[in-house]
């Protein structure tokens, strides 16, 4: 989706219909991309603070705690936290600084 919303055409993919490139076209001002170890630290922030969100869930708060959106400071931000589709250990291993399994 990121390419396609670069180019401005949807791309790298057979699809039957266009239509969610059509409505991020519409509705999407723009996208931040976040590295799996940003939402592996956003998944232990959350566990830390008594929520358990699943990774692809933690993806927005991700990219507010690192700085990847731009010209929010001072401003009320709001951020969705989806999914509860991870079970107490798994979050207890994101957790954990070494990553190992408890």
């Amino acid at each position: 989706m990121y390419k396609s919303f670069i180019e401005k055409k949807p791309v790298g993919m057979d699809a039957k219909s266009s239509l969610p490139y059509e409505l991020c076209q519409k509705y999407v001002e723009n996208i931040a991309l976040v590295t799996d170890e940003e939402i592996k630290s956003a998944v232990s922030i959350l566990y830390r603070a008594g929520l358990v969100v699943e990774p692809s869930g933690t993806a927005a708060f991700a990219a507010v705690t690192n700085n990847k959106i731009p010209d929010i400071n001072g401003k009320n931000v709001v951020v969705i936290l989806s999914g509860g589709n991870i079970d107490k250990d798994e979050c207890i291993f994101q957790t954990n600084a070494k990553n190992e399994r408890p």
